[in-house]
């Protein structure tokens, strides 16, 4: 019996989870905010209370998911409705670098250090303060940074009048599995596959992956190369 009521609890836990972060929207969780995480946390130990604790009925659990989702929707249907009430329970964005200049008083007021503000510059590729005319702290607490134009790269466009546009790339096979479900998306067929394999000079069955994509062709690795020498291409 104790073992069927944790089942219950799992089930009805999962599909609880499930159903509430539908919720939250479709995030990353780089986007997850601070409130999101709280969401999350509470979402466990409701769960965690239902597995472990015997007294814990199954109609107890279904009205503690249905009181915090509840509170959830509320709470994120009036962030979307109210600026003023968004700010306070979500926080405003800060604008850390301003034409080129930091921002001291947003900087200290979001707990961050020069050295910090630096690290989160690197990893958008900004390597000197100077390059950026503007940066932005996200409420998720990404930085978006806007660089001034003659420190971004060059793109085709700048360049070139007439260029190929870019083409997804499918996977096509993977540890030696075929994806027909991409291969389905291509309009493309197994023999057409084996045989395109097989004119490269390899074997599926030797194949650690399989790249394809209509500007430039396969990309391949097989088991037998070595990392040094990496994949090879072929169109």
């Amino acid at each position: 019996m104790l073992y069927l009521s944790i089942l219950k609890g799992m089930f009805v836990g999962l599909l609880g989870v499930v159903v509430i972060t539908r919720f939250l929207g479709k995030k990353q969780l780089s986007q997850v905010t601070t409130l999101d995480f709280v969401y999350i946390l509470v979402l466990g130990g409701i769960v965690q209370q239902a597995i472990y604790e015997p007294h814990i009925r199954f109609h107890h659990m279904l009205f503690a998911f249905f009181v915090w989702g509840g509170f959830i929707w509320i709470v994120e249907t009036s962030a979307q409705r109210f600026d003023r009430f968004r700010t306070i329970i979500k926080g405003a964005n800060s604008v850390l670098v301003h034409d080129g200049k930091v921002n001291v008083k947003a900087l200290e007021k979001s707990k961050l250090e020069m050295g910090q503000l630096r690290t989160l510059l690197r990893e958008q590729g900004v390597f000197s303060v100077k390059e950026v005319k503007h940066a932005v702290l996200e409420t998720s607490g990404m930085l978006s940074v806007m660089r001034y134009a003659g420190k971004e790269p060059v793109i085709k466009e700048d360049i070139l009048v007439n260029y190929p546009d870019n083409e997804p790339t499918y996977l096509l096979v993977e540890e030696r599995d075929i994806n027909y479900r991409n291969l389905d998306h291509i309009g493309k067929t197994k023999d057409w596959l084996l045989s395109e394999i097989e004119k490269e000079g390899h074997m599926l069955d030797n194949l650690y992956f399989a790249e394809w994509n209509k500007l430039n062709g396969f990309y391949f690795q097989t088991y037998d190369e070595k990392e040094s020498e990496g994949a090879f291409f072929t169109k």
